[in-house]
């Protein structure tokens, strides 16, 4: 078996939420499945044209919330509705934060297995919680990038 011995970069830097430029999404309400399939889960990234790496996704509180997890999901760039076009690839404990005015409310990472995951051309990242909270967690590409 012939290995690729080029390495792979990308070309261009990719930390955009949901393929666009705003901000990323609330995450407020249970989505409770290891499917991928609740309309609870939020789109967080859009593979580009030529393919894109991700290192992980930054999760930030925004208030008062109580314990949760958040549930990461591939997504091979067909409909979400469809449980097997979804694969729970890791999960992370979000810890209860509370609202301060002179202290960080909060914060966590995710990191893909094996320090990056490279998504064919269109494929998604989807992230649901499995609990409800009060105040919302913001989960925010990181260190991403365009082949």
């Amino acid at each position: 078996m012939t290995a690729n011995t080029a390495p792979r970069y990308t070309v261009v830097g990719d930390n955009a939420s949901n393929a666009a430029t705003g901000m990323a999404p609330t995450l407020t309400t249970a989505a409770a499945d290891f499917t991928g399939i609740s309309t609870n889960n939020q789109l967080v990234f859009t593979a580009g044209t030529n393919g894109s790496r991700l290192i992980g996704i930054h999760f930030e509180a925004i208030g008062t919330n109580a314990a949760s997890v958040a549930r990461v999901y591939i997504n091979n760039g067909s409909a979400n509705t469809t449980a097997a076009n979804n694969s729970l690839i890791g999960q992370l404990t979000l810890p209860a934060t509370t609202t301060s005015a002179v202290a960080a409310v909060g914060s966590a990472d995710f990191y893909f297995p094996n320090g990056a995951l490279d998504l064919d051309i269109s494929y998604r990242i989807y992230v649901g919680l499995g609990t409800t909270v009060a105040a919302g967690w913001v989960p925010t590409p990181t260190q991403g990038g365009d082949f």
